[in-house]
């Protein structure tokens, strides 16, 4: 999944958490379309846990090893939804994010609501929560709550879905409403261009 998150109070600096080199990076050097892989440790055979798009602002906690062989681990600016280690090749030396719009008070989201889903494992609900988090870069994160306190990210980038990671998806556009299908039908979710947009 790809994730880009805004500043906000109660920031992690990476001086504070002991980290050399600058208090956050930038994730640069990808291809287009590609997106950094985020491990759950610093070696290529860890874990990925999530993706995050060129541009995406990230707190430093420290590095380690040289060159090509360089890990360093990081997390969103606000500590929530990104943690883990990224190859240092794709990382450059950023200033904190600046937010695009207001939050919602007491959260990291740009807006929050209800949007029409289908979930093959609760047929009965149809509307789900969701915040979105929007940055210039256009880019924009939704987070939707699952049954069970599980959480769906669908990154929107430059207007369009982005498949999550490991996930089929088919989109498709009517008017103002975009339909996300995920796993040949076991989630689909309805979304307006003003949740990924903004007013």
């Amino acid at each position: 999944m790809t994730v880009l998150l805004l500043a906000m109070p109660g920031q992690v600096f990476a001086q504070a958490l002991g980290a050399d080199g600058p208090d956050f990076w930038s994730v640069t050097g990808l291809r287009p379309d590609a997106s950094l892989n985020v491990r759950a440790g610093p070696a290529i055979s860890s874990p990925v846990v999530m993706q995050i798009s060129a541009g995406t602002i990230l707190a430093n906690l420290g590095c380690q090893g040289e060159g090509t062989t360089r890990w360093c681990q990081v997390q969103s600016p606000d500590g929530m939804a990104i943690k883990g280690w990224v190859s240092g090749r794709y990382l450059s030396e950023s200033g904190p994010p600046q937010p695009v719009d207001a939050l919602v008070a007491g959260t990291p989201y740009n807006a929050r609501g209800q949007l029409p889903c289908k979930l093959a494992q609760a047929p009965e609900i149809t509307a789900c929560p969701f915040g979105v988090i929007r940055a210039r870069t256009g880019l924009a994160s939704i987070f939707i709550t699952l049954p069970g306190n599980d959480e769906r990210l669908i990154e929107f980038r430059d207007g369009a879905p982005v498949a999550p990671p490991g996930t089929t998806m088919t989109a498709s556009k009517s008017q103002d409403m975009t339909t996300v299908t995920l796993g040949d039908g076991a989630e689909v979710y309805t979304i307006a261009d003003v949740v990924f947009l903004g007013d």
